[in-house]
């Protein structure tokens, strides 16, 4: 953070200490340089399910390979899964899970310290942390359920199209209710075209903005660092 607020972003010295330890607990097998590679397809990916079996082709893995990295990334609090969820907040079986960077900093690992590596995608970004503050809200109000891998998820519609974030059961005062479903959309402009599958799915929503504030509909615009902002 003193790094961040003194220089506009961190220093190489303490990504290459990030990418030592990722090495170090995630693939002590591999050299070094395997590290942001790992973090770039992860980054690339954390939008959709993530294709296993393509991944590793892409990285040059077997499929068991790059399913123990992954499990040792969740374990080492580095990646959050987000699976697929029914309409009640169940998880849908034998489906396939985003994976999400725990930390924006890590999606701008591979792009700083490996040369050729693209910067992350502002949208994916936003998605990533997002959910990764959405599951820690989840978690504060229901202890272990991050541990659990039972935080967030995301849902299809009828039509086969993905929400983001879908309703997840959590305690209030009242009792349990459901989340707001989200989406995020790194946008300034044009917002409501992109608020229509939550509107078909569940008529009310919340979508994370770049800079847009409205909340006079049943789908709120917010802008992404407030919306994360009030999940804490």
């Amino acid at each position: 953070m003193a790094e961040y607020v003194r220089n506009g972003a961190v220093s190489d010295a303490y990504l290459q200490n990030l990418q030592a330890w990722l090495h170090r607990d995630v693939d002590p097998e591999s050299t070094p340089e395997s590290v942001p590679l790992l973090l770039e397809a992860l980054s690339e990916r954390a939008t959709s399910p993530l294709a296993v079996n393509p991944t590793a082709i892409t990285l040059g893995r077997t499929r068991a390979a790059l399913e123990t990295r992954l499990t040792r990334m969740v374990s080492s609090h580095a990646v959050l899964r987000c699976p697929q969820r029914d309409d009640s907040g169940a998880l849908v079986p034998r489906t396939q899970s985003k994976h999400y960077l725990t930390d924006p900093v890590l999606s701008w690992l591979p792009s700083r310290l490996r040369g050729g590596s693209t910067a992350p995608d502002m949208t994916s970004l936003t998605e990533q942390a997002i959910g990764v503050h959405l599951a820690r809200s989840v978690d504060a109000r229901s202890e272990g359920r991050w541990l659990a891998g039972d935080t967030i998820g995301y849902v299809r519609t009828s039509n086969d199209r993905e929400i983001d974030l879908a309703p997840i059961p959590m305690p209030s005062d009242a009792g349990t209710v459901m989340s707001v479903p989200i989406e995020s959309k790194w946008v300034s402009r044009g917002w409501k075209s992109e608020a229509r599958v939550i509107v078909g799915k569940y008529q009310r929503g919340i979508l994370a903005t770049e800079s847009i504030l409205d909340t006079s509909g049943a789908v709120w615009a917010v802008p992404a660092p407030l919306l994360a902002m009030t999940l804490l």
